[in-house]
């Protein structure tokens, strides 16, 4: 059954949502609310209670069997989903932390070059830009990590290596300092990698997972000697401290490359292969690093060859690690394959399980049909007061439109915004804004010999005329008071150096089009109305004036001037500061006539000029004008700007 409201498509806003209900839809209206009501609550709810023990038993276990198979389904699905997503995230930052071992070394023999850094100052800025660019590829992993008991975002830890760049460039840090700082970033990252994958007991990609962390760490500790041994072959501080560090460290890459080579078949064939393996040319350096006569031989050399053999050295171990890192790439891949393969089956396995569940819940609702007949009048009276909501929020719609709309048309759009959010809205000083002020001449003349009437007659057909014609430009209606007309351009909102232009535009169609006018039908005779109108450009400062009614107003000695230009023009021109005239003078698409020297109270003196076109549509009235002037008529010459 329907009600007979009516929901036009679009309301008129000038009427109230109770216009739209006619007499017969609220008899139709009442007596649903009759029909509803003669029927006894008791019995409605007896039959619901029917219902409920006819349907629940077989329909719980049958939902209850299906909905059980779907979500196993769908845990394992989500949770292969996830560990796609959480391996895709590891792998770009895996990239990011090879970066930063990048730039933990190369900064390392930077900082250890003291005053000769011309060699590794390259090589800095490059492996700087590498880690920004890794940085931008991993800014969507939205987890933070904990650093030093601090939780931090990649936002926030990019934000700390800019920082350690500063210190490495204001020579304020330690290269102890500095790597250690490095390091626990590394650490870090390599800690958060994996930290919330979801291994499924019937998921056989553990032990990938495990090999791809420890080659991680491996090039880390490798990475880490690539800037220990680099700083000391430039400060030749190879001691007995230091190899043992070496040693240590090297002994922890043996431990992590056992790891990863007994995990993964592919990471053991791969090392196999190599032509020479990192322990070999470690166990190289060792031997030669720290034998006395190199250690003497170290220190006669200049600062610029020590340099050149910890950037040598920094290149020849940076193989290593590029050729762990491409390894690690294609276990990556093998990886991501495995769970691939594992979504496949999962996802056939949900979609099996979804439309066993699809099966069941058409039964259901089969076997449910008879207790939807039986609420049906529940829910028609749910929907009745739902209707009665609805047509309440629409008539509210209505009222806040129209309430918007006349708060718009007295102020601006985002002057009327803020006043209604904070209820009061600051001054605002703007630096250029073009004023253009109207009146009618001889209006008072006119107002003694005709009747009030006439005069609202003639002043709202009239600026209603003007009121369309500013929708053309941008140009703000500031307001009317009798016979004279405000409009302003570059205020409320910003238009550059555009305000002139569109404001002399605007005063051009008004020039044109009371040429055409003719006064309403309510004057008994023919009336000859003209307008006087003055421009004129500079500052202003513009704001909220009142409580009731409030308006939009501006302020300041471009207002007064702008009046100023209209009260010393004449009737059916338009005149101009030399301020307006400078600003219009530098588009190139309007013509002037030098009006000269005019005083004008309470500014004196001034300049100023009559604006005759736009372009060259006025070149008839351009030789009326040098006629009159060579007749003595006129001042001025003609200028054409």
């Amino acid at each position: 059954m329907r009600s007979n409201v009516i929901y036009p498509d679009s309301l008129d806003e000038t009427k109230s949502m109770g216009s739209y209900l006619s007499h017969e839809s609220l008899r139709g209206f009442q007596e649903i609310v009759r029909n509803n009501a003669r029927e006894s609550s008791f019995h409605r709810v007896l039959k619901y209670w029917k219902m409920i023990l006819i349907i629940l038993i077989p329909v719980l276990a049958l939902l209850y069997l299906t909905t059980n198979s779907l979500l196993k389904a769908s845990e394992v699905k989500k949770s292969t989903v996830s560990a796609i997503t959480e391996v895709t995230s590891a792998k770009k930052l895996a990239n990011l932390i090879q970066m930063l071992q990048r730039e933990r070394g190369i900064s390392a023999t930077f900082l250890s070059a003291n005053g000769n850094r011309s060699q590794a100052s390259d090589a800095m800025f490059a492996a700087r830009e590498n880690t920004d660019l890794a940085f931008v590829d991993v800014q969507e992993h939205g987890n933070t990590v904990d650093m030093n008991g601090t939780p931090y975002t990649m936002l926030m830890l990019r934000e700390s290596v800019y920082f350690a760049r500063e210190r490495i460039g204001n020579d304020s840090v330690l290269v102890e300092d500095h790597l250690n700082f490095y390091t626990d970033l590394n650490n870090v990252l390599m800690n958060s990698m994996f930290g919330d994958i979801n291994i499924s007991k019937d998921q056989n990609y553990f032990v990938d997972i495990v090999a791809f962390s420890s080659i991680l760490r491996w090039t880390d500790i490798i990475g880490l000697l690539r800037a220990r041994i680099a700083f000391q072959y430039a400060t030749c501080d190879f001691d007995t401290k230091t190899l043992q560090n070496y040693m240590f460290l090297s002994g922890q890459a043996v431990a992590y490359k056992i790891v990863f080579t007994s995990y993964s078949s592919l990471m053991k064939d791969a090392f196999s292969k190599q032509e020479q393996s990192t322990e070999e040319y470690l166990n190289e350096v060792k031997n030669s690093a720290w034998d006395d006569l190199f250690r003497k031989q170290c220190v006669s050399l200049s600062k610029e060859d020590r340099l050149s053999l910890g950037l040598l050295w920094f290149k020849n171990i940076t193989k290593f690690i590029d050729f762990a890192f491409d390894v690690k790439q294609r276990q990556s891949e093998i990886l991501t394959t495995k769970m691939l393969k594992r979504k496949s089956q999962a996802a056939y396995d949900f979609n099996l399980y979804l439309s066993v569940q699809i099966v069941a819940t058409i039964l259901c609702f089969v076997l449910t049909t008879w207790y939807i007949i039986c609420i049906d009048k529940v829910t028609f009276k749910i929907a009745k007061h739902a209707l009665t909501i609805k047509s309440q929020s629409r008539e509210l719609l209505v009222e806040k439109r129209l309430s918007e709309k006349l708060l718009f048309q007295m102020l601006p759009r985002n002057i009327a915004t803020a006043l209604k959010e904070t209820g009061e809205v600051t001054a605002e000083c703007f630096q250029e804004v073009t004023i253009l002020f109207s009146d009618i001449v001889n209006f008072t003349e006119m107002g003694s010999r005709s009747t009030p009437m006439q005069i609202i007659d003639l002043l709202n057909d009239l600026y209603g005329l003007f009121d369309d014609h500013i929708e053309k430009y941008d140009v703000y209606k500031v307001e009317t008071i009798g016979d004279a007309y405000m409009v302003a351009s570059g205020v409320p909102v910003l238009n550059g150096n555009a305000h002139a232009t569109h404001i002399c535009n605007l005063a051009l169609d008004l020039q044109q089009l009371m040429k055409e006018y003719r006064v309403p039908g309510s004057f008994q005779r023919k009336e000859e109305v003209k307008i006087r109108i003055g421009i004129h450009s500079g500052p202003c400062v513009a704001g909220i004036v009142g409580r009731k009614m409030p308006r939009y107003c501006l302020f300041g000695d471009t207002v007064n001037t702008a009046s100023r230009m209209e009260s010393t023009g004449q009737g059916g021109r338009i005149h101009l500061s030399s301020d307006t005239y400078k600003l219009i003078k530098q588009t190139g698409i309007f013509t002037t006539v030098l009006r000269g020297v005019v005083t004008v109270k309470g500014k004196g003196e001034m300049t100023t000029y009559w604006l005759i076109s736009s372009c060259q549509s006025s070149q008839v009235k351009i030789r009326e004008i040098v006629q009159a002037e060579n007749s003595g008529k006129t001042r001025g010459g003609v200028q054409f700007i």
